[in-house]
């Protein structure tokens, strides 16, 4: 998985047939780098949607934090 999230760094994000792209470059079969794409993905998108976080936009008040 380590490979296919740089992979997707470099990229700047996915892109259709990186995993055929992988296998041919590294070897094994395709469908074992699509998994591996698979859970790169899904780490790649929550870093980049936490770095995004922290952009210093603050949550949205609860409701029981206003006062009429």
């Amino acid at each position: 998985m380590a490979i296919a999230l740089a992979e997707l760094r470099q990229a700047g994000g996915y892109r259709r047939g990186m995993a055929a792209q992988l296998a041919r470059e590294h070897g094994g079969n395709e469908r074992s780098w699509q998994r591996a794409m698979t859970e790169a993905r899904a780490q790649y998108e929550r870093k980049r949607e936490d770095s995004q976080g922290q952009g210093g936009a603050r949550p949205a008040p609860h409701a029981s934090q206003y006062t009429l």
